[in-house]
């Protein structure tokens, strides 16, 4: 068994765009018309051959998605925890969940919110 990828539906592609390729500096591999009912735009980090998260931009959907009870977070290692909070907080319109912080075990970490609610979590790597 391999991981491949995760998806989830944005309801403004362009925006979540801005936001994954402009804010987070995740590289757009590909952005994919599904016949005419659907957009999918595929992301890697940078140095990762394989896009492994894909959004999906349903073209009916016209209220944001209920993100449901079940979901938590996607979650990236970073080198420099605080490097990367300042550089999005100056590029603005980023949603911050908590800043950069310490955890019982040790790890740093902080989490924002994409245009459409999802979280994310960024943990320094040690």
């Amino acid at each position: 068994m391999q991981y491949v990828h995760t998806c989830y539906r944005v309801l403004d592609l362009d925006r979540s765009i801005d936001f994954y390729q402009n804010k987070l500096g995740l590289e757009l591999a590909r952005k994919t018309p599904i016949g005419d009912d659907a957009t999918n735009a595929f992301f890697a980090v940078p140095g990762d051959p394989e896009p492994r998260l894909e959004l999906t931009l349903n073209h009916d959907q016209e209220e944001p998605y209920e993100l449901g009870t079940g979901y938590s977070h996607v979650a990236f290692a970073v080198e420099d925890l605080d490097a990367l909070a300042d550089r999005l907080e100056e590029a603005g319109g980023v949603d911050f969940e908590s800043k950069p912080h310490a955890m019982g075990s040790g790890s740093r970490i902080f989490f924002v919110k994409d245009p459409d609610g999802y979280r994310i979590e960024f943990i320094e790597r040690q």
